[in-house]
């Protein structure tokens, strides 16, 4: 249940030891292997790193028997690879088994422990930093694993890049070198301070020359009789310090107590669950180091989004400048400009002219309106957005390239699948996508048409009222006059007002006040439109610079930075949920550990 989670499958993993399917193979033969009921050896499986490791020396110097009369075994094992050249391993056994690779042998190596063995000899590969499958797969299932280096040829950081060496807790290194005393605990303390932590303890490092024991027997069997041959290979075979592999096996190995074959096979599978929960703790480094590198490239794009965003305002509009304590910008320029020769249309525009041209208000103010919004504005504003456009043509070809770049280098998923891919495509092949000069520069024709259509509109409205009001009052008041008069023409007294006791004189002034009156009010009212008129001007043109800013801002979202932006939010939403992906598959791995832990204690 937890390999699913914790590994990837074989054609995302990392390396081939990291696998899902490779450690589904490993523990499914483990779990078949603690069923069975059916006897059978101990399985060592050696191999060595490059063809100068001495691993078959190491093999030939073990199972030689330097006191026996009859070479013929001696004879095969020493040219058992002759015989069986081209196969990728060869199993050497005590016992009769069948295969076309394996040998028989009755060597007392074989049958001095506590349960038979039998040894798989692995081919080398062609690189030492690689192993094939098959020999991969053999160092796993095996009981224990010898890996055999010469530490001359071979470094020592390649060795341990070895996922095999560190994982499996049952595993031998023999360096083919022979030190002695501090220089050989420096080199072991060297090597062990470059493997990863491990819960269950460092692997077992030895030092062997087989070269020298193989030396020894060749030594011996040449004249077994003289006392100084026996005694050089007594020191040659001692010297060459083979022996402690023995001693290593044997502590690997069951002891003579018990049930071995039973305790053996118990020992490999927690030994191989050790392994394959290693190997979901590495996997799951890895996944966190690509989170990691995902989150720090998102981090950067975000950065030059954000820098892009800002620019842009910076390269569209000029930086404010203040004037007289205010300050000013470019669309304010504009817009003041552009006011000072609306201001002399509207200034000329007095209430003794508006009577007399009511009725065009609004052609006047639009036409004054369309050639100074439109000649000043076009000339410092558009010609710029229109240049601006092309700039940010080419940045939206930069960022979307930039998103599509960061999947392209994780390859692995969640971040990069194709469902995520399809999205962002989709973004970028939309209609709205393309990035227009129509769509920065609307707004001046959007405040342009909105002072033409409400001010205007409300200032012909306001001419027309007045106009009418003060026709209204001039009328009544002649009225009144002419009634005064009238009555005092025609010499009835008091006029025709006198029944209301107001005699001709006092009826004309009344006459000729109200009218003068009227006329004021027109005037006061016709002049309190104009200045209603030009603080929604006034406003308006505040409101352009919010537009043109809000519009370049909604444009470098909408269309410019959205697949950037889209692909960001998307990878940190799926960066926050692997993180906690990865957290519960930790603590599942750590409760296993505990339980596995446990058990062992348990066995022992």
């Amino acid at each position: 249940m937890l390999l699913p989670r914790a590994l990837a499958p074989k054609a995302q993993a990392g390396t081939p030891t990291e696998a899902l399917e490779f450690w589904k193979d490993v523990l499914a033969g483990t779990y078949d292997d603690l069923l069975s009921k059916e006897s059978r050896p101990g399985s060592i499986a050696v191999y060595g790193v490059d063809e100068w490791s001495g691993a078959q020396e190491l093999i030939t110097a073990l199972l030689e028997e330097p006191l026996t009369s009859d070479e013929s075994s001696n004879d095969q094992i020493r040219s058992r690879w002759k015989k069986h050249g081209g196969q990728t391993s060869l199993t050497i056994s005590s016992t009769q088994s069948a295969g076309t690779s394996t040998i028989q042998t009755p060597s007392a190596f074989l049958q001095q422990f506590s349960i038979p063995l039998q040894i798989t000899e692995l081919s080398t590969s062609p690189s030492s930093s690689a192993l094939d499958e098959s020999t991969s797969d053999a160092l796993a299932k095996a009981d224990i694993a010898v890996i055999v280096c010469n530490p001359v040829t071979t470094p020592i950081s390649t060795l341990l890049r070895n996922p095999l060496l560190s994982r499996n807790p049952k595993t031998i290194l023999v360096l083919t070198s022979t030190p002695s005393g501090p220089a050989a605990e420096a080199l072991k303390a060297q090597l062990l301070c470059h493997l990863p932590e491990q819960a269950w303890g460092p692997p077992r490092i030895i030092f062997a020359d087989p070269a020298r024991a193989v030396a020894a027997n060749k030594a011996f069997k040449s004249d077994s009789r003289s006392s100084a041959s026996v005694q050089r290979y007594q020191d040659d075979f001692v010297g060459s310090r083979v022996s402690t592999v023995t001693a290593a096996l044997k502590e690997l190995l069951p002891s003579t107590t018990g049930p071995n074959e039973t305790s053996l096979r118990a020992q490999t599978s927690i030994a191989h669950i050790r392994a394959a929960l290693h190997a979901c703790q590495a996997s799951l480094k890895r996944a966190r180091t690509e989170m990691d590198a995902v989150a720090v490239d998102v981090c950067t794009l975000k950065t030059k989004i954000e820098e892009a965003r800002v620019k842009s305002q910076a390269e569209a509009f000029d930086s404010p400048s203040t004037k007289s304590g205010v300050e000013y910008d470019i669309v304010t320029d504009a817009v003041e400009s552009a006011g000072k020769e609306v201001k002399v249309v509207v200034d000329r525009l007095t209430w003794w002219r508006m009577v007399w041209r009511v009725d065009e208000i609004t052609l006047i103010i639009m036409e004054a309106v369309n050639k100074a919004w439109c000649r000043g504005l076009e000339r410092q504003i558009v010609a710029k957005l229109i240049l601006q456009t092309g700039r940010l043509s080419a940045l939206q070809a930069d960022m979307t390239k930039s998103i599509f770049a960061l999947l392209a280098a994780h390859p692995h998923p969640p971040f990069n699948s194709a469902v995520l891919q399809n999205s962002l495509s989709q973004l970028a092949a939309s209609p709205s996508f393309p990035v227009t000069p129509e769509t920065l520069t609307k707004p001046i024709n959007t405040r342009r048409a909105q002072i033409i259509q409400h001010p205007t509109t409300r200032l012909h409205h306001a001419g027309t009222h007045t106009v009418l009001g003060m026709g209204g009052g001039v009328v009544a008041g002649a009225s009144l006059s002419w009634a005064g008069w009238l009555g005092w023409l025609v010499g009835s007294g008091d006029g025709l007002l006198g029944a209301l006791g107001i005699n001709a004189g006092t009826a004309m002034g009344v006459g000729l006040l109200g009218a003068a009156l009227s006329v004021r009010w027109a005037v006061g009212k016709w002049e309190r439109s104009k200045r209603r008129w030009w603080e929604d001007w006034n406003r308006v043109g505040e409101g352009l610079g919010r537009d043109l800013r809000g519009t370049l801002g909604q444009t470098m979202s909408e269309n410019v930075l959205v697949v950037a932006r889209s692909g960001c939010d998307k990878l940190s939403a799926l960066i926050v949920q692997r993180r906690g992906e990865i957290e519960e598959i930790e603590e599942d791995l750590e409760t296993l550990k505990v339980t596995l832990d446990t058990i062992e204690q348990q066995s022992t």
